[in-house]
């Protein structure tokens, strides 16, 4: 909350929805049913390294698929449409508007990811979205700055050593497997090959927790 506020959301996505990271990310309000309580999920942003831009792509089984949500995660969305119309009133024309243009390099179609704020010219082949985890100024909240966020958790939170983003979807994994959801559910919302991965998952994070559990005797023992 104090470090950087716009990360909280796509935290919250991927607790209570099992979103990768640059799923969270690339989740645009044109996927979001608040009626029907679902998300559909049809692409990721990531970083190229060797172009030195965002790009947006598919997902990483290249799948579109259907996570539905609870009432939590509603209110979390509702409240976000919220803060981000009266971030717009307050900005104006410094808002800032999100991106994408298709670029073709041989035999291959990507598209690069950009945002500009009101006052610039918006160039002919540039076409709008409107993603759902934005920064106060309405610029897309990028897995990098994420990535930076949760070292930062890693660092100073006691109880989260190690921690990283990815780490949101075994919990949501191991969650719902241990409160009695089918695995083949579970292996559909999070978008696995093969429900094995599902329930690997859950085993080690399972075993994880039991070895934490047996570590309490250490404390009993006065060894901690």
């Amino acid at each position: 909350q104090d470090y950087n506020p716009p990360a909280i959301l796509p935290i919250q996505i991927a607790y209570y929805a099992g979103l990768r990271i640059g799923e969270a990310c690339g989740l645009a309000w044109q996927d979001v049913n608040l009626e029907e309580q679902c998300l559909t999920i049809r692409r990721s942003i990531r970083y190229d390294g060797s172009r030195h831009k965002n790009i947006i792509g598919p997902t990483k089984r290249k799948k579109v698929r259907i996570v539905d949500f609870g009432d939590t995660l509603a209110e979390i969305l509702r409240n976000a449409q919220k803060e981000q119309l009266k971030n717009r009133m307050q900005y104006g024309e410094l808002y800032h508007k999100n991106y994408y243009r298709e670029v073709k390099d041989k035999n291959r179609v990507y598209y690069e990811f950009y945002h500009l704020d009101g006052t610039e010219n918006v160039p002919e082949d540039y076409k709008e979205i409107s993603f759902v985890c934005l920064r106060p100024n309405g610029s897309l909240e990028l897995p990098s700055t994420l990535g930076i966020v949760c070292r930062k958790i890693a660092q100073k939170l006691d109880g989260f050593e190690g921690f990283h983003f990815h780490q949101l979807r075994h919990t949501y994994t191991s969650n719902l497997l241990a409160n009695g959801a089918a695995p083949k559910d579970v292996q559909e919302l999070l978008g696995h090959s093969d429900v094995s991965t599902t329930m690997n998952v859950y085993a080690h994070s399972t075993r994880k927790a039991k070895r934490e559990s047996a570590k309490l005797l250490d404390k009993v023992a006065g060894n901690d």
